[in-house]
């Protein structure tokens, strides 16, 4: 099994120590890093490959996975994932601080010994949610058959908030051309991140394209949540754009004066959460919500409604807007 030290050399610097057993020679291999990043994910891909070449006679999870091994294990996992911007770096950044948070002579002990009250006096509350995802990976990887860390009690949903129409009427007919842009794209149910990172390349006079989101300002290929999709271009929306930057990468949503694309905090923090405000509508998502109901009220099938606003599974739509989709039933016995 790969294994993962950590060290600090005569200035006081860390050092990381990943070692492994070659594949092709059989013979042990190491390597050194200054970063824990990249030792860790370093460390996830050897295991991984040891993992893949198993066979019938493995006996399963030995004395070498502690619990720290473990954390270095999903820590690697989960710079995987920022590699493939499957999430966020502020995402990563969090995860990283509550693993390397975890102290004391917990880190030391076998996986297999490890129970729910060990987690609880050892670990603090935030971090339940990571060590948890740590042992469901185990679980598919076949280590392990048990998860030890309970799941967390579910909190009800809250009601979602839902604009009238007569106000979004009022904000697309006063809101500056920009701001009008941004609203439309989240009237076609698009998610924030979705809005701001549409082109001019991802339209044309009869659809919009939904492939990519927006991190930290920039632009990312593939959607940080649900699947790509394409909805129909509102003749309202179409009026607003400029002809000429059709087939550009120029965002739909921009810098007024650099034309470069804009960070999550423009619709949280900026002039485009001002302008909802004024309106009385205090999140961008709320029009992804009059989205779903402007469908639900014209007959549109759950299951079309569900792939139109890019959820991964109609659970979700259900969950959050199933009640949208339930017309009165004549109750008479004639």
């Amino acid at each position: 099994m790969a294994s993962i030290k950590h060290s600090t050399d005569a200035n006081g610097q860390s050092k990381y120590y990943v070692h492994w057993r070659d594949e092709k020679s059989g013979h042990g291999r190491r390597r050194i890093f200054k970063n824990i990043d990249e030792a860790a994910y370093f460390f996830w891909q050897k295991q991984n490959i040891e993992l893949d070449c198993r066979t019938a006679t493995w006996k399963g999870v030995d004395n070498s996975w502690s619990f720290q091994k473990l954390l270095m294990f999903f820590l690697g996992y989960q710079a995987g994932k920022l590699e493939k911007n499957i999430i966020r770096m502020s995402t990563y950044s969090k995860c990283r601080h509550d693993l390397l948070a975890v102290d004391g002579s917990i880190l030391e002990k076998n996986i297999l010994r490890i129970s729910h009250r060990d987690i609880t006096e050892s670990v603090c509350p935030g971090c339940h949610r990571w060590i948890r995802s740590a042992f469901f990976l185990l679980e598919e990887k076949r280590l392990i058959a048990f998860n030890p860390v309970d799941r967390p009690v579910r909190r009800h949903r809250r009601p979602i908030t839902i604009p009238s129409k007569e106000t979004v009427r009022k904000l697309l007919d006063t809101a500056p051309r920009r701001e009008r842009i941004a609203c439309w794209l989240g009237i076609c149910g698009l998610r924030l991140g979705e809005a701001l990172a549409v082109t001019y390349e991802d339209i044309s006079s009869e659809i919009i394209q939904i492939r990519r989101h927006i991190v930290n300002g920039v632009i990312r290929e593939g959607l940080k949540r649900g699947v790509e999709r394409q909805v129909r271009m509102p003749r309202e929306l179409l009026a607003l754009l400029d002809p000429k930057l059709f087939g550009s990468p120029q965002p739909l949503v921009s810098n007024s004066f650099t034309g470069a694309p804009l960070s999550i905090n423009y619709g949280t923090q900026g002039i485009l959460q001002k302008t909802l405000a004024e309106h009385g509508i205090r999140r961008f998502h709320h029009l992804r919500h009059f989205a779903v109901s402007r469908l639900a009220a014209r007959g549109v099938d759950i299951t079309h409604v569900s792939r139109l606003i890019g959820h991964v599974n109609i659970k979700t739509t259900i969950d959050v807007y199933g009640h949208l989709f339930c017309a009165p039933v004549d109750m008479d016995l004639d």
